[in-house]
């Protein structure tokens, strides 16, 4: 099968700033598209920057890894061989592989996503740990996407200078690039033509399941580092309608109980440190905090 091209604007080897303007002009060229383009991206410019509750790294985890972040006081990342859930786990050929295609130091690196309000990347736990804008350097480098996306096609089986170009034009700086990044990868999906944005498209998509932009951290992240822990509601409610099952003498599973109460010793342990923790979803034009 013949390899398509990559799109030469987004693709190509100038910086973030640059390939947007050129996406602006692409937009700009199908009337139907143009009207409302300059104000969404403006709307999205001051919600993405926004101090208080702009653009935040986080970092999902299940209940074993938070208690245990919690307990050591220091989180670790793959290379120091977490044992979380009496199993220890190590780097796999792939991510090795992935973090030399980026040029990081895999055990001095710490991945992170990406958020605007909102849970994280959920399928890496249900606990969404957000890091204090300060503990985020201006050089910290960010990728446009999920990083193990350069071991699948089409990114993947090109040369190994190709592939090095290719890395080059997804990378950036958190300070420099990564608004003009993220209204980026939103032109093709921005919801509408004909009315302006709102926080809630905008969070979406920032991230969107498992579609994001990852951060990569350099040093060591402690208890101090992490403004709050969030949750999504879903996980309460299932916490929920186990216990109304227990209460109605239907008895949960043995995992569940174990669920219960690893949420229940994680919550004591997260108040024991003063830590914020939040349940937050989505409403209307913003995100509604409990």
């Amino acid at each position: 099968m013949k390899r398509l091209p990559l799109d030469a604007v987004y693709f190509g080897n100038r910086t973030w700033r640059q390939r947007l303007r050129e996406g602006l002009k692409r937009v700009r060229s199908n009337a139907s598209d143009a009207p409302f383009i300059d104000g969404n991206i403006a709307i999205i410019r001051q919600i993405l920057m926004h101090t208080d509750t702009g653009l935040r790294m986080v970092i999902n985890i299940g209940a074993d890894a938070l208690l245990s972040f919690l307990t050591t006081g220091g989180y670790k990342n793959i290379y120091e061989e977490p044992v979380i859930g009496g199993k220890r786990h190590t780097p796999t050929p792939e991510r090795v592989a992935v973090d030399t295609l980026l040029g990081l130091d895999g055990p001095q690196t710490y991945f992170g996503a990406v958020a605007l309000g909102g849970t994280g990347v959920r399928f890496y736990g249900e606990y969404c740990m957000v890091i204090k804008p300060s503990r985020v350097d201006a050089a910290t480098s960010v990728f446009d996407r999920d990083s193990y996306d350069l071991l699948l096609p089409p990114l993947a089986g090109w040369s190994a200078s190709r592939t090095k170009k290719i890395v080059g034009a997804l990378s950036g700086k958190w300070s420099d690039d990564l608004a003009e990044m993220l209204i980026m990868k939103m032109l093709p999906r921005l919801p509408g033509a004909q009315h302006l944005i709102t926080v809630g498209n905008v969070s979406a998509l920032v991230m969107s399941d498992q579609e994001f932009a990852e951060v990569h951290l350099a040093g060591k992240i402690r208890l101090a580092d992490v403004e709050e822990v969030r949750q999504s509601p879903d996980e309460v409610a299932i916490e929920s309608a186990i216990l109304n099952r227990k209460r109605s003498r239907r008895s949960p599973t043995l995992v569940e109980i174990r669920w219960v109460e690893q949420r229940h010793r994680a919550l004591a342990e997260l108040a024991k440190h003063s830590m914020r923790y939040r349940i937050v979803t989505l409403h209307g034009k913003g995100y509604q905090w409990t």
